[in-house]
């Protein structure tokens, strides 16, 4: 394969959400991130914390003091995007929740 078609490759597109409600207003679009911040913050923030805070780190494929330092930091940007994921039923279902109170 050559530069030029190793250039030309595209990443591919993320698929649409499947969601049955897509937001349509500024509200309901702050409504679903706040959801999906919410997820992240509960739900997976705790869980990698727990992963990093374990003793399971082998000799081989640790990433030293560099990763002790900033894997916080990675962790943080991972629950975000965890959180933005359309992939989880509980985010829609908080979504749904939060917008009937609205």
């Amino acid at each position: 394969m050559t530069i030029q078609a190793i250039s030309s490759v595209t990443a591919p597109q993320a698929l649409p959400a499947s969601s049955g409600s897509e937001p349509t207003t500024e509200r309901q679009r702050e409504l679903k991130r706040a959801a999906g911040e919410l997820v992240g913050a509960v739900f997976f923030g705790p869980m990698l914390k727990a992963m990093r805070n374990s003793g399971l780190k082998g000799k081989y494929g640790h990433g030293g003091r560099g990763e002790e330092i900033f894997s916080a930091q990675l962790h943080e940007v991972l629950v975000k995007r965890i959180g933005e994921s359309q992939n989880f039923g509980i985010n829609e279902a908080l979504y749904q929740h939060f917008a009937k109170q609205a």
